[in-house]
């Protein structure tokens, strides 16, 4: 009789083939155990004398909890702050996000969500499933710095990066086509990053369609994994604000294109501390389910259930969607008004051994050293002398500025004592 991991690698191959292409190792083995303590004690939900979970309660399903730590909790119910969440997530907060997620996910049907222990465990089990030594991961120059530990260190991948920017100051498609083309044949994984860390930079809406043309275009297999961390955070109008994954979910065949969405409330909800993130798979059906029992497996293999606190937290804000949205755009404004200062005070910039690239969403921007100057040496010298702390991205010769950090009325003198340091 084929084991579970067996019987879901069948779906797979007969569903959504590319993925099963893309599965390394790991991901083929991973089959969330339908003997073991959680899956068992499931089976007993329904019971009125339950002595199944290793968890201290009040022999009622309630929490036990002590004085120091549960005073501390207002609003919330102990149940959910104290005792162990369901595997995958709290239920309710994996419905609520597809909830909030409504308007782009239209009618497509997915599983839902899957909690993760923030972004990068989200981006770590992607890594785990499908990233191993004979898998090129396809990253634009510059990239976020962590991918090398989790696609490189982590999954044993080998990390290809293609130039992001064009010549003329948007995205070189054609680099990324080129890139593509060398990985036809092979399982691949693209990641895409939007707004992106360190760029700073969103496509336009031409540009996204374009991307999305090429991408569809590949005859695969190919894992797309979109890291949509600074959703939502786009400053200029004509470039996208919506995520791409949608856009591959509708229109990918899965049997060269599996898009993966991996989100959270980190940056989203401005909740750094909270470690809650999300792992979407962009395929529907048995398939999706399957998916899903494979990453669930690896989290019971790893972090085991996620952290109750912050789930609650998320939930609760999630319960008032208008007053959330809100709140959001309140401080989206105010990110916005520290971009405006600094891309008018960018400009004194001009005649300088420093360029700043084009930029428009997220959290950054990026500012291009001459080959002159090395921009780590620059790093430490606005440490050492104008007391200004930036960092470097050696790939570009450039300095990330994140102005998300920066008290508005501070970015103007910031960017004069970047001029003084070269000057």
């Amino acid at each position: 009789m084929p084991t579970k991991a067996e019987r879901l690698e069948a779906t797979l191959l007969e569903e959504a083939p590319a993925a099963w292409a893309c599965l390394n190792r790991k991901g083929r083995a991973a089959a969330y155990p339908d003997t073991g303590i959680p899956f068992q004690s499931g089976q007993a939900s329904g019971c009125t004398y339950k002595a199944t979970i290793g968890q201290v309660t009040d022999g009622r399903g309630g929490a036990l909890t002590l004085n120091t730590l549960s005073r501390h909790v207002v609003g919330l119910e102990d149940r959910d702050v104290f005792l162990y969440s369901a595997q995958g997530g709290l239920p309710a907060l994996r419905r609520a996000w597809a909830g909030w997620q409504a308007d782009e996910r239209g009618d497509l049907e997915l599983p839902l969500p899957m909690v993760t222990a923030g972004l990068t465990n989200g981006l770590s089990l992607a890594a785990t499933m499908f990233a191993d030594a004979d898998t090129e991961v396809l990253v634009s120059d510059p990239y976020w710095g962590n991918y090398n530990g989790i696609f490189g260190v982590y999954g044993g991948a080998w990390l290809r990066p293609y130039r992001f920017f064009s010549e003329d100051g948007g995205v070189d498609l054609e680099a990324m086509r080129e890139a593509l083309a060398q990985v036809r044949g092979k399982k691949a994984v693209l990641v895409l990053n939007f707004p992106g860390n360190p760029s700073g930079y969103t496509p336009t809406l031409e540009e996204a369609d374009a991307i999305v043309g090429i991408v569809l275009a590949h005859p695969g297999p190919l894992v797309v994994i979109c890291d949509d961390a600074y959703h939502g955070m786009v400053y200029r109008e004509g470039h996208l604000k919506r995520s791409l994954f949608w856009d591959l979910s509708r229109r990918a065949d899965p049997a060269k294109l599996l898009p993966v969405k991996v989100d959270g409330a980190t940056k989203e909800l401005f909740f750094f501390g909270g470690r809650v993130g999300f792992l979407t798979f962009g395929v529907g059906g048995a398939a999706g389910a399957a998916l899903e029992d494979k990453a669930r497996a690896l989290c019971r293999f790893t972090v085991s259930a996620m952290p109750g606190p912050s789930q609650a937290l998320v939930l609760a804000a999630l319960s008032e969607p208008e007053v959330l949205q809100r709140e959001i755009a309140e401080i989206r404004g105010e990110l916005r008004r520290r971009f405006d200062v600094l891309t008018d005070a960018l400009e004194s910039l001009e005649g300088t051994l420093l360029t700043p690239y084009p930029a428009n969403s997220g959290c950054f921007c990026l500012v291009g050293v001459d080959p002159s100057l090395d921009a780590d040496a620059l790093r430490l010298k606005l440490i050492e002398e104008q007391s200004v702390g930036v960092i470097s991205v050696k790939s570009l010769n450039a300095l990330r500025i994140a102005y998300c950090s920066m008290a508005i009325e501070d970015i103007p003198e910031v960017v004069a004592r970047l001029k003084a340091a070269v000057s």
